[in-house]
């Protein structure tokens, strides 16, 4: 039988695309080849693959059972390739990544570009976004999220926990008294998430128990990168994430307070879909973002966490 390895690939890639438009800029060909392929594999098999409207495609129930095969196929195919490549040294292909939208501005750039000096024939594609998507409907190799899903096909690497430190700019404080309990961040134009808090809530636990107040203030934004900027410009008292934090205190931009009380934790993880053999430019991708949070312990919280 004639190898079909390119128009199965071509089938699969419609399918996991939506169209054949975005298949064909994703496989890096034209809309006619794609085309192309499907109607040769039509042609070969004597069965309709697709249902083809003017807003959507379908699967046939011939081309569903025929894009599972599809699939397993050109993953092993690609799997083999790359296998290969790595006991010459050379790991090749595409990582897919999903991250929330700060954490991705403040890490993702230099874990890239830290990441592909070493592997520069791994080609990396990112998404900044704050929801959860199905990893494997998505065909998404790799997400960093705070919390899990209840999924059982997924596996979690916990990276770490979010936590948030009060603070606010150096000339702030110079005219204004620092708060000795959170009670006193009522005398402070407080500068709200209102994505993670939409009631105002900031809730801070300590020896004596939690402890929650309603953050008054004159600004709310929500992207924490920009709450950040705000307070460095010296416009009030925000509550920012450890990891947003940190740069901006080593730099002296940032002054922390009530560093006796403490914000709830959020564990954050690096979750993959389960497979049998993990493709080795995956696995060189999890350790390497593992291993770089590792080495900078400050930005996330570690005690406390169990492995997943």
């Amino acid at each position: 039988m004639k190898d079909y390895l390119s128009e199965m690939r071509s089938f699969a890639a419609v399918i996991e695309q939506g169209s054949f438009t975005d298949a064909a800029r994703a496989t890096g060909t034209s809309k006619g080849l794609i085309s192309q392929h499907v109607k040769r594999l039509e042609d070969v098999l004597g069965a309709q693959l697709l249902f083809r409207s003017t807003r959507k495609l379908e699967l046939t129930e011939i081309g569903g059972t025929f894009l599972t095969y599809c699939q397993n196929i050109t993953q092993s195919a690609d799997a083999a390739f790359e296998a290969v490549e790595a006991l010459r040294g050379e790991p090749v292909g595409s990582v897919r990544i999903t991250v929330p939208v700060s954490f991705g501005e403040m890490f993702l750039q230099d874990i890239i570009v830290e990441f592909q000096k070493i592997h520069p024939r791994i080609q990396i594609e990112m998404e900044l976004e704050n929801t959860f998507r199905d990893l494997q409907a998505a065909h998404i190799d790799i997400a960093i999220r705070a919390g899990l899903t209840d999924d059982p096909d997924q596996v979690a690497i916990p990276l770490g926990q979010l936590s948030e430190l009060v603070c606010a700019s150096p000339a702030y404080w110079q005219h204004h008294t620092k708060p000795q309990t959170p009670d006193d961040l009522s005398d402070h134009n407080c500068l709200v998430n209102f994505q993670y808090y939409k009631d105002r809530k900031w809730v801070f636990f300590s020896q004596s128990g939690p402890q929650s107040i309603t953050a008054q203030g004159n600004l709310r934004l929500n992207h924490y990168p920009l709450i950040r900027n705000a307070t460095v410009q010296g416009l009030g008292v925000a509550r920012l994430p450890r990891y947003v934090a940190m740069p901006e205190i080593r730099a002296g931009r940032l002054e922390t307070a009530l560093e006796e009380y403490h914000s709830p934790l959020r564990p954050i993880y690096l979750v993959y879909a389960y497979q049998g053999n993990l493709p080795v430019k995956n696995r060189l991708m999890i350790d390497f973002i593992r291993n770089w949070f590792t080495e900078r312990p400050d930005l996330l919280e570690t005690n406390g966490l169990n492995g997943v």
